[in-house]
């Protein structure tokens, strides 16, 4: 093994350039930080459902995310979500503006 052979030369090697490069690592983490999670907050709802955690992948591919059409959530408007109706809209034309 060759790693056996180097392990004595090479660790300190690398727990001195951890030791000095930590502060340096420090400062672009803290510039990089806003970046990184405006990032994250917009690819997480687009990329959670198929490699996000258990309770965030779809229920598909065997995580807990139901899917809104298959388990019938309800809409914007209250009413069920179909293909014909994708908003849930009230198609009575009954809105509560006069009395009919």
């Amino acid at each position: 093994m060759l790693a056996g052979y180097l392990a004595p030369v090479l660790d300190p090697v690398g727990k001195g350039l951890g030791t000095v490069l930590r502060p340096i690592g420090i400062g672009v983490e803290t510039l990089t930080k806003p970046v990184a999670s405006a990032v994250g907050g917009i690819t997480r709802p687009i990329l959670g459902p198929v490699t996000g955690e258990k309770e965030e992948k779809a229920e598909v591919l065997g995580g807990d995310n139901k899917d809104s059409y298959e388990h019938g959530k309800d809409g914007l408007a209250g009413r069920l979500q179909t293909g014909e109706n994708p908003l849930g809209l009230d198609q009575s034309g009954k809105w509560g503006f006069r009395e009919e």
